[in-house]
C-alpha cells in the first residue's frame, strides 16, 4: 500500500479521479470491490468517491473492519439508507433500517427463524423445492444463472422461513425490492420512477402476499406444526412490551423473503459458475455430492463431510461477497487514522477489500478452496467479512451457508450443466446487488441422476 502519511491529516480524504457529472458511478456499476481494492492501494485507508454527484467516505483495510465490528454501533446509522425501503413497506421497524436497542430487540426475535438450526433441519424441503424446479429443466435448456437461481432460492426460502412459496408473486417482489435498492440505498434511479404504473402495481401485490402470509398463519397455528419465523413474529412484542403492528408485520414478511432473494442467489450462482469453469475441482465435488446421496441424500452429517464443496463455498464469498461494502451514515462524529468524520457523512466500509489483500489470503485474486486446508493459512479476525461485521452483521448468515451449499450439491447431483456459451467470462454486475448479469447463462447438457 502506498499513500502519503502527510494527506492523512488534512481536512478532507484523497478523492478519487472520476468523470464530470458521474463522479466514479461508472467505476461501481461492474465490480466495485476490485475498484475499491485498486483506490485503496492509491490512496490508502480513507478516501472519497462521487456517485451522480453524492461524496462517500470510504474506510478500507483491516483496521476499518476492525472500527465497524467494535465501534460501528455507536457511529453509523441504518435509517437514512433503509428508511425509505421500510417506509415503502409501510412501517419504520424494518430489521435493516433500525439501530439500537430496536435493531437489538428485533434481531432477538427473529434469530431462531433465521438460524442454521432451523435450515439443517428443513433439509428435506429445501430439496423437494429444488426438485420441483429441476424438473422443469429439460435437455437443451439455456437458464439465465442469476434469475433461475433467484427464483429457486425465494421459493426455498418461503417455504423454510413461512410454510409457502412467493408463486406468481415472485416478480412482484423482485421488481419492488430491486427499485428501491437502486432509488433509496444505493441511489442510482430517481425517485419518480417510485410512483410509476409498475412499481405501484408491484407493491401494491407485494403488500397482498405479506397479507395473505400472515392471515395464512393466524388461520393455521403451530398446534399440529412446527412454529416458523412468521409464527415467532405474531407472537413477539416490540422492545417497549408493545404487539407489533400490522404494517411491521406486513414489513417484516416482505424483508424475510428479501433476505435472499439477492445475496444467497448471487452466492450460489458465482459457486456454481466457479465449479463449472474447473472441471478438475467439479469433479472432487460431485464425488462429495454422489457419496452423500448413496447414502441417504443431503443430510447435516453430509454436508459435514463435504470439505471440497465447503470451502468453494468460502473462497466464492471471499471472491464474490454479495455485501463487499457497508453504506452507513455517521451519526456521532469521529475519528478515523488522521480524518474526523463528521455527522452526516455518507459512508461506505469496504468491509472485503481485505480479500483481496495477500497478507490475509496470500494470491489474493486465485480461486483456490484448498487454501484453507493449509497450516500456514493465514487466519486474521475481521478479514473475512462477506456478512458485513457488527451489529448489522447478516442474521442469516450460517442459514445462508447450509443452502448454498445444499442448492449447488442437488443441482449437480441432477443436472450435467456447462455454462453457455462457453468460456464466458465471470464478470460481477453490481445492479443492484453484485451478480454474473442478467445474460449470464448455464446449459442443461443432460440429466445426471435423480433426487431422492
Amino acid at each position: 500500500m502506498q499513500h502519503d502519511a502527510a494527506a492523512t491529516f488534512s481536512k478532507t480524504p484523497p478523492h478519487a479521479k472520476g468523470l464530470p457529472l458521474l463522479g466514479n458511478s461508472l467505476n461501481m456499476r461492474v465490480d466495485p470491490l476490485h475498484y475499491f481494492v485498486k483506490l485503496y492501494h492509491q490512496h490508502g485507508t480513507v478516501f472519497r468517491v462521487t456517485i451522480l454527484g453524492r461524496p462517500y467516505w470510504v474506510m478500507a483495510g483491516i483496521e476499518a473492519n476492525r472500527f465497524l465490528a467494535r465501534e460501528g454501533e455507536a457511529h453509523f446509522g441504518s435509517e437514512s439508507l433503509f428508511g425509505g425501503l421500510a417506509r415503502e413497506l409501510g412501517s419504520d421497524a424494518l430489521l435493516t433500517a433500525l439501530d439500537g436497542a430496536p435493531h437489538r430487540h428485533q434481531r432477538k426475535v427473529q434469530r431462531r427463524g433465521f438460524s442454521k438450526e432451523i435450515m439443517l433441519s428443513q433439509l428435506n424441503t429445501i430439496q423437494a423445492v429444488s426438485k420441483d424446479h429441476i424438473d422443469q429443466w429439460q435437455p437443451g435448456a439455456v437458464l439465465p444463472l442469476f434469475r433461475t437461481v433467484q427464483k429457486l432460492v425465494t421459493d426455498q426460502l418461503g417455504m423454510v422461513l413461512g410454510g409457502r412459496t412467493c408463486g406468481p408473486y415472485f416478480d412482484d417482489l423482485w421488481y419492488f425490492l430491486n427499485t428501491n435498492m437502486k432509488a433509496h440505498v444505493m441511489k442510482t434511479t430517481p425517485m419518480f420512477i417510485l410512483k410509476s404504473p409498475k412499481y405501484l402495481r408491484a407493491k401494491a401485490r407485494t403488500q397482498l402476499f405479506a397479507r395473505e402470509v400472515l392471515d395464512w398463519h393466524r388461520a393455521n397455528p403451530p398446534i399440529s406444526r412446527e412454529p416458523d419465523l412468521f409464527d415467532d413474529l405474531l407472537a413477539a412484542v416490540d422492545e417497549n412490551g408493545k404487539p407489533y403492528s400490522e404494517k411491521m408485520l406486513n414489513a417484516s414478511v416482505i424483508g424475510s423473503y428479501f433476505a435472499g432473494m439477492d445475496t444467497i442467489s448471487s452466492t450460489i450462482s458465482f459457486l456454481l459458475a466457479s465449479l463449472l469453469m474447473r472441471p478438475q475441482l467439479l469433479e472432487r465435488v460431485l464425488v462429495e455430492v454422489d457419496t452423500a446421496f448413496e447414502n441417504g441424500g443431503i443430510t447435516p452429517e453430509a454436508l459435514r463431510k463435504m470439505d471440497t464443496l465447503h470451502h468453494a463455498a468460502m473462497e466464492t464469498l471471499r471472491l464474490y461477497p454479495a455485501a463487499p461494502f457497508t453504506p452507513r451514515t455517521v451519526t456521532e462524529s469521529f475519528e478515523f487514522n488522521g480524518y474526523v468524520f463528521p455527522k452526516d457523512t455518507e459512508v461506505y466500509i469496504a468491509n472485503c477489500v481485505t480479500h483481496y489483500l495477500p497478507e490475509f489470503y496470500p494470491n489474493p485474486h486465485e480461486f483456490d478452496p484448498d487454501r484453507y486446508d493449509r497450516p500456514d493459512h493465514p487466519k486474521t479476525a475481521q478479514a473475512f467479512a462477506p456478512y458485513t461485521l457488527g451489529a448489522h452483521t447478516c442474521l442469516g448468515a450460517g442459514m445462508a451457508e447450509v443452502q448454498m451449499m445444499a442448492v449447488v450439491a442437488s443441482l449437480l447431483r441432477s443436472l450435467d450443466l456447462a455454462i453457455d456459451p462457453p468460456n464466458t467470462p465471470l464478470v460481477v454486475y453490481a445492479a443492484p446487488i453484485p451478480n454474473p448479469g442478467p445474460k449470464y447463462a448455464i446449459k442443461v447438457i443432460g440429466k445426471r441422476k435423480p433426487l431422492v
